[in-house]
């Protein structure tokens, strides 16, 4: 019997092992995943929802029973360290290692943190994980006694905008800073990004454009966003959701071919 080692469990990994076990063939192969989270696969792009229901099972993809049901070992809470592609063994931060046959990255894609000063201060947040929600979650709580909290969401693209109506949802006062002059710059043209514009506004958002921002001010925690054009915003929260980069630490280190601005080469097949 053929392994198969699946790193990664989230939205890809879990649909990559649902279409395995569907497959006519599935009998010929072991399949393990690791999945760095203490949680199987859940659905991220409803992540804002987590608010309002505040019960994580309700994005789970699939339960573990799936996985044991399936005959799929599902490793969470445990990270792949190394990849030795000429002995094909992969290595856990438990020192553990793993042979495989056929080895599938699924590794995602983490929350891109612009270097600006102060960005790790106490209260400024990224928007990628439920553990990400909660602690924002936790954070406002303590600060509820203070009367009204002023969030910003730092990235007025598609998640940043989730992340602006998760802050909503939270009963905040929130902002969204884009650097661009319109929201949604990637995807919409500038009529588009107007009606959109008007509809977040309406939703009681405030919308900030065109801002550069040049550091994050504050003693114990945020306090203010100072922008370039001198300029700024009394926050008590920042939440960024300013963009993704590829996971390919792991394919770098082991030596497979990689983009310039990052991404695992791959052909026709998805072969690297």
């Amino acid at each position: 019997m053929k392994k198969v080692i699946v790193i990664g469990n989230g939205m890809v990994g879990y649909k990559f092992c649902e279409k395995l076990a569907a497959h006519p063939l599935r009998d010929q192969f072991e399949i393990l995943v690791f999945g760095e989270e203490a949680r199987p696969a859940y659905d991220r792009v409803h992540l804002s929802e987590y608010f309002s229901s505040d019960d994580a099972d309700k994005l789970l993809l699939a339960p573990r029973e799936w996985y044991l049901e399936n005959n799929i070992t599902l490793r969470t809470g445990e990270m792949i360290t190394d990849i030795e592609t000429v002995t094909r063994r992969v290595f856990t931060h438990k020192h553990d290692y793993f042979e495989y046959d056929y080895l599938v990255l699924a590794t995602g894609s983490s929350c891109f943190v612009p270097n600006i000063p102060g960005v790790d201060k106490p209260g400024v947040f990224i928007y990628r994980t439920i553990e990400d929600l909660d602690a924002i979650k936790d954070y406002a709580q303590k600060l509820k006694h203070g009367g009204n909290i002023q969030s910003a969401i730092l990235g007025g693209g598609l998640l940043g905008l989730e992340a602006a109506n998760a802050s909503k949802e939270l009963g905040l006062e929130t902002h969204v800073i884009e650097f661009a002059p319109r929201l949604m710059p990637r995807q919409l043209d500038k009529a588009a990004s107007d009606m959109l514009q008007t509809k977040i506004e309406s939703l009681e958002i405030k919308v900030h454009l065109g801002k550069n921002s040049k550091e994050i001010v504050g003693e114990e925690g945020i306090e203010k966003i100072d922008f370039t054009d001198d300029t700024s915003l009394q926050v008590d929260m920042l939440i960024i959701s300013a963009g993704i980069r590829p996971r390919d630490e792991l394919a770098v280190k082991c030596g497979l071919r990689t983009g310039e601005r990052g991404g695992i080469y791959v052909n026709n097949k998805m072969e690297t």
